[in-house]
């Protein structure tokens, strides 16, 4: 009799655990499965924000070593040859000068060929670098010596920039933010110092031996 009368219990008991999830524990589940989900999609979310920002961090500092670059290629084809302007006047081989007070600083200077793979049997070229707004603008003359009138072609080069600072190393070792000054005009510098300040306020600078 006690064999019969277990029979009903183990049934009882298969049935309960055949029975499946009940409502309250499919509901806990998907509640759990949704936290997981949103937990995933922020990482995942954090993780495309910074490779964004990597990737702009890049590209921005690319753009910045490229100017420099360019910059570099220039100053290192400086030919100590004054030029004549437009009217015919004799300008120094190398100008870096604020024109007026407030304006951006300039650096113009002759160099010799045309591209950057120009040789020394190339013709000189005159060629300059200013800031306006905050642009930093590539300027090319046709030749050296500029008919009257002539304006150079302008080529945008790095945006997003606060300041643009030159400054010239002598013979006597001493810097100067102004160049020639009283010296003679086909007088070049030791080096030359370009700075820029970007906008995050991130100064970046780099000097160029000339001779």
């Amino acid at each position: 009799m006690n064999l019969i009368a277990s029979r009903p219990v183990r049934a009882q008991t298969f049935n309960l655990r055949a029975r499946g999830f009940s409502l309250i524990e499919l509901l806990v589940a998907m509640a759990v499965l949704a936290a997981l989900a949103i937990i995933s999609f922020r990482g995942l979310s954090s993780i495309l924000e910074a490779e964004t920002r990597v990737q702009s961090e890049t590209r921005r500092w690319n753009d910045i070593a490229a100017v420099m670059a360019h910059i570099g290629r220039d100053l290192s084809q400086a030919a100590a040859r004054p030029a004549r302007d437009g009217v015919g006047q004799w300008v120094a081989a190398m100008l870096l000068a604020k024109p007026r007070p407030g304006s951006p600083e300039e650096l113009v200077i002759t160099r010799l060929g045309d591209g950057e793979d120009a040789t020394a049997l190339s013709g000189p070229r005159r060629v300059g670098y200013r800031l306006n707004g905050k642009t930093l603008e590539y300027l090319v003359w046709p030749a050296a010596d500029s008919a009257p009138y002539a304006l150079p072609a302008v080529y945008p080069m790095l945006e997003d920039l606060t300041e643009l600072n030159f400054r010239a190393l002598d013979e006597f070792g001493s810097w100067a933010s102004v160049w020639p000054g009283d010296r003679l005009i086909g007088v070049l510098p030791r080096a030359v110092e370009a700075q820029f300040v970007l906008a995050d306020g991130k100064r970046v600078s780099r000097l160029f031996l000339l001779r």
